[in-house]
């Protein structure tokens, strides 16, 4: 996020669409003299934000932001561009850009374990593989292929990590997506997998997803182009 930040021309306004709890909004507001989180449905526990909360928050599609025109110095989402309209989104958000802008979709790529855990998970994780939605795929891919205007910009290499026990292991499998919709044909193999990692005799295990998406700086030419 602190790479992100650095890359704007100006640093006037931030929006995050599909925001959810606005983790992203509340760290760009400390870069930006405004950030907006933006969703069209909103957790209660995110919505709406207090009277003196460091970001605004407005109920709103990605596909219809209520700015004007040259307005915004970066659009960003997390684990989100998917769920969006993907012509009318990138139209807006070109649309709200300042020229330098930078439009950023973010995402969270395959989970990486350790050597000894993924060998004891192996067969949950292939049981579950054909469950996950259609445009997963293009997701933890980073939305390869997304074509925007303006400057490509390569995200440096970054990960979230964090220590868990088995048992929340074996908790986070059991809130994927994919198992829900498969638990009837993948809970044995996820008991297993449970059974395995207490033979491993681990306390903690590290685990991380890749941080993954694609990032475009506007050309300093945008605004003539949108007045024309």
């Amino acid at each position: 996020m602190r790479w992100l930040v650095g890359l704007p021309r100006q640093h006037r306004v931030c929006i995050e669409c599909g925001a959810g709890n606005a983790e992203v909004s509340y760290f760009m507001a400390e870069h930006f003299n405004l950030a907006i989180a933006t969703d069209a449905c909103p957790p209660k526990s995110a919505y709406p934000v207090a009277a003196d909360a460091a970001i605004g928050y407005v109920k709103c599609r990605a596909e219809h932001l209520p700015l004007p025109s040259d307005s915004v110095d970066m659009v960003v989402s997390m684990q989100a561009l998917h769920h969006f309209d993907l012509a009318q989104h990138l139209a807006e958000a070109h649309r709200v850009l300042s020229p330098g802008g930078v439009f950023a979709a973010l995402a969270w790529g395959e989970i990486a374990l350790p050597m000894d855990v993924g060998t004891a998970c192996k067969d949950f994780l292939s049981a579950v593989t054909p469950f996950w939605e259609p445009e997963r795929d293009w997701v933890v891919s980073g939305y390869a292929g997304l074509a925007f205007s303006g400057e490509q910009i390569a995200l440096p290499c970054a990960v979230m990590s964090r220590t868990v026990t088995a048992e929340a292991l074996i908790a986070l499998f059991q809130s994927w997506s994919a198992y829900k919709a498969g638990q009837r044909d993948c809970a044995q193999a996820l008991q297993a997998a449970h059974a395995r990692l207490l033979l491993l005799g681990c306390s903690t295990v590290r685990i991380s997803w890749p941080i993954v998406g694609q990032v475009f700086r506007m050309p300093p030419e945008t605004r003539q182009r949108h007045r024309s």
